[in-house]
């Protein structure tokens, strides 16, 4: 059987479905995608798929695939690049992962200098669970922990709400692009963040995931203070993408609210589950947030960094 490293089409959108579920459910790290969604991101902005995705197939059968997508903006001194990437869980030990790394990380290197000239690089991946073969391989290639995201989760049926009144409401169109500031003020003393540009937000915000039916914004004025926005990946998740206050208006409970009312929404649409990630090294405490909440933890999946001069 002979191996083929190419590009991706849309022709390939189903097999990219099929092997992104396989590999999220054999290796327990929850990621899932639709075909949909997928034919979607392949129109993100700035992120081109006839250089920006790597496949390898064997014969007619895809067994490794891998992306990459670099930041807009300079981020702690690096142009930060994301190398996404996974072999198929019964083709591994055959060297796919290290292959598909490099070619990974020479586009990552090339996209680095078109985007941001001159700048150091910083490639930023997913490790996986704890001992995974993914975590082996980047630690042989000089990668290095940097920090962990915890899923955190809620079984709808079960939740008791404590019936706490909140100011939350289902935000309009305008509310929503509003958001916007609301978020990029909010994290911009968080590790790793940069702003999110007006043309993402809007080409986020349009994709077929989203459930502004679910998420909930505290609005003071014109102003938003606060915000919980949901999508769903998979039937019955209602996964909360982004939560978060303004600095200015941190210490009075506003993302309780949010989240409180979000869960409220996500149980009357019949979810059986609502979720969120929380960044090991948040500055605020949100895991003691969640908690309070009802939220208990799932699982946890590392972040790994390798700098490149």
């Amino acid at each position: 059987m002979s191996l083929t490293w190419r590009t991706v089409t849309r022709d390939d959108v189903r097999a990219v479905v099929a092997f992104t579920n396989l590999v999220g459910e054999r290796d327990g790290t929850g990621e899932v995608t639709t075909e949909q969604a997928t034919t979607e991101m392949f129109e993100a902005p700035r992120f081109d798929v006839s250089t920006d995705v790597v496949t390898v197939w064997e014969d007619d059968e895809l067994v490794g695939l891998g992306s990459v997508f670099c930041r807009d903006t300079v981020v702690e001194g690096r142009a930060m690049v994301s190398v996404q990437g996974a072999v198929h869980p019964d083709h591994r030990d055959r060297g796919l992962g290290s292959e598909l790394l490099n070619r990974l990380e020479a586009r990552a290197r090339e996209l680095a200098t078109e985007r941001l000239p001159g700048e150091p690089v910083r490639l930023r991946t997913s490790g996986g669970l704890p001992d995974s073969s993914a975590q082996r391989l980047l630690e042989d290639r000089r990668y290095r922990p940097d920090n962990y995201f915890i899923t955190m989760q809620v079984q709808l049926a079960d939740w008791v709400d404590q019936g706490e009144e909140t100011a939350a409401v289902r935000p309009d169109a305008e509310q929503l692009s509003a958001t916007r500031d609301a978020h990029n003020d909010a994290f911009r003393d968080h590790r790793n963040f940069s702003p999110i540009p007006e043309d993402h937000w809007e080409f986020w915000g349009k994709s077929s995931t989203q459930r502004p039916e679910q998420s909930r914004v505290v609005v003071e004025g014109d102003r938003v203070l606060a915000y919980s926005l949901v999508a769903e990946h998979e039937p019955g998740v209602s996964h909360v993408e982004l939560v978060g206050t303004r600095r200015e208006a941190r210490g009075r409970g506003l993302a309780r609210q949010v989240l409180l009312s979000s869960l409220r929404a996500a149980r009357a649409a019949g979810q059986r589950v609502s979720e969120l990630e929380v960044d090991s090294t948040s500055p605020t405490g949100a895991d003691r947030l969640y908690v309070s909440v009802g939220y208990q933890p799932v699982r946890v999946v590392s972040r790994y960094v390798r700098d490149v001069d």
